[in-house]
């Protein structure tokens, strides 16, 4: 066991490291690979965003369509509670001034023949 691990640390200290090192052409080929592939990977996301820049240039359109329907539904829903406040204020208001003047022809009216009864009773 002794002469065994003997002869594998004297293998290992013969062994000699291997020394490798990268040129600048191999660097440069490393580059010119890595630039394709990162060019090959980036064409199909080009063509991703142009097709959602034109989704959303449609969304926006739609959008605005939205917000003009929405605002004339609104200035409808506005003209429309004015003209029935109007029909239904006008009629109440007269009838108001209406039941006033009604009131006072009946104080008016009972006046009337609380006088007639005193000039019967006292002529």
């Amino acid at each position: 066991m002794k002469t065994l691990l003997i002869l594998l640390i004297l293998l290992c200290a013969i062994t000699m490291p291997a020394l490798a090192e990268l040129t600048d052409a191999d660097l440069n080929k490393i580059r010119l690979i890595v630039k394709e592939e990162i060019k090959e990977e980036i064409k199909p996301i080009k063509a991703d965003i142009s097709t959602l820049k034109e989704d959303v240039a449609r969304l926006d359109g739609r959008m605005t369509g939205v917000e003009k329907q929405v605002s004339h539904a609104t200035n409808v829903t506005y003209g429309l509670i004015a003209l029935i406040v109007v029909a239904i204020g006008i009629p109440a208001w007269r009838g108001k001034k209406d039941r006033d003047q009604e009131r006072k022809i009946e104080e008016l009216r009972q006046e009337i023949e609380a006088l007639k009864q005193q000039r019967i009773v006292s002529p």
